[in-house]
């Protein structure tokens, strides 16, 4: 009786997935495919350093570069997804990504690969609004987690293969790695022209001026005075971008300080898997578990986790302690991945929808920007001690925020909508 009863269970956590329209499991797909064959960023610094010669001072400039680029994309993906439609940015995005790709795979001086560099995560990350707003088009606001739930595991388990994967095709070629990342986006672009359509609502609320409706409601000018009134959901986005600067310490100076205490690269990068296996094993059912609780809630508990899992660090650097500090923040991380883009569709009118994803997708591109050379120049001149600490005390800034919001965003994400 006991086993029936979890395989009930079971089957009704997998029902709300299966349930999720056909566009979002195409879109999920897709993104597992493109993660799968990502291996151009995740190599990156090693081709620009030691392949190419040009030193680590410039791989990681690039990284900058790259994440500005990647930030101003946001943007006007957001604002072109709003104004012209989401499947059009989509396709310019994966095609365009994989056309500079190919570009760059040439390209061997330092100035012309930092324009190309700029140029493809400007591309590239044209796709993230635009993505975000379709599934608040397909999905209503219920079941939204789920939706996102199911994209961050399709995500990870791509990035689980990427590396192994990449790490082969790096042995024949470097030039491989580029071809091989462009041939899966393409891939992807195949799949939007085969089964997703058009999503962009027509008709809208926004706006007073009933004559010019969607034209004054769509525009640039008016997008920027309504999101900067939007208190709320900018301060949704402080506490993001807090949040964020945690999180980058996780591929930045976290690998650094392990390196520090004795460890292998092979070593963390084992450790480190953790992350990984737990979200693929866990994310679906505790998504399923969360989704009855208020969303920021959730979020600033995960905030809190994910301030206590990196703060730990300061206080050992044994196994069992980087593992017990991986095992605290990749919860916290769990907690907050399904619900956080669910959260910005509940606070954005229905034709600003793309834009404001666009705002909340800057807060990660200027958390790359910011916190891996900020928390660089910590760890090099205090130790990593103290940079953990302070990691610490962001985390609970971050979380507070959330906390502080939780109410008005409730309230925001009550009144009716069409799409509920």
């Amino acid at each position: 009786m006991c086993l029936r009863g979890h395989e009930k269970k079971a089957k009704s956590v997998l029902n709300e997935y299966l349930r999720l329209p056909k566009a979002v499991h195409v879109l999920c797909m897709g993104m597992f495919i493109t993660r799968a064959g990502a291996f151009f960023m995740i190599f990156l610094t090693i081709y620009l350093s030691e392949e190419l010669g040009f030193g680590v001072p410039f791989a990681t400039f690039a990284m900058g570069v790259a994440g500005l680029g990647s930030m101003i994309g946001a943007i006007c993906g957001g604002q072109l997804a709003d104004q012209v439609g989401r499947r059009p940015v989509m396709l310019c995005a994966v095609f365009g990504s994989a056309v500079m790709l190919l570009i760059l795979s040439w390209i061997t001086q330092k100035l012309p690969f930092l324009m190309a560099i700029f140029a493809f995560s400007f591309i590239n990350d044209m796709y993230r609004p635009a993505g975000s707003a379709m599934i608040g088009d397909l999905v209503s606001t219920d079941r939204r987690q789920h939706a996102f739930g199911l994209m961050y595991i399709s995500i990870n388990l791509g990035f689980a293969i990427a590396p192994t994967l990449g790490g082969i095709l790096a042995d024949f070629s470097f030039r491989w790695l580029f071809w091989g990342d462009a041939f899966t986006t393409a891939a992807f672009g195949l799949l939007i022209i085969a089964f997703i359509r058009e999503t962009k609502p027509v008709s809208t609320k926004h706006g007073n001026d009933k004559t010019d409706g969607a034209k004054t409601s769509t525009s640039a000018l008016r997008a920027i005075k309504h999101i900067s009134r939007d208190v709320t959901f900018l301060l949704f986005c402080l506490a993001t971008l807090l949040n964020a600067l945690m999180m980058t310490q996780a591929f930045s100076t976290l690998p650094i300080t392990m390196l520090e205490h004795g460890y292998s690269k092979a070593e963390f990068g084992r450790m480190i898997a953790v992350n990984g296996v737990l979200i693929v094993l866990a994310q679906l059912p505790l998504t399923h578990l969360l989704g009855r609780f208020d969303r920021v809630t959730v979020i600033a508990l995960g905030a809190t986790l994910i301030a206590i899992g990196f703060g730990s660090n300061a206080l050992g650097n044994s196994v069992a302690m980087v593992l017990l500090s991986i095992v605290i923040w990749t919860c916290g991380e769990m907690f907050q991945a399904p619900f956080m883009q669910a959260v910005v569709l509940d606070l954005a009118p229905k034709d600003l929808r793309a834009r404001y994803q666009g705002v909340f997708s800057m807060c990660f591109a200027l958390s790359v920007v910011v916190g891996a050379p900020l928390g660089g120049q910590i760890l090099d001149r205090y130790g990593s001690s103290i940079l953990w600490k302070i990691v610490f005390f962001v985390g609970l800034i971050s979380a507070s925020l959330y906390a502080l919001l939780a109410a008005a965003i409730c309230s925001r994400s009550r009144v009716p909508s069409e799409d509920s």
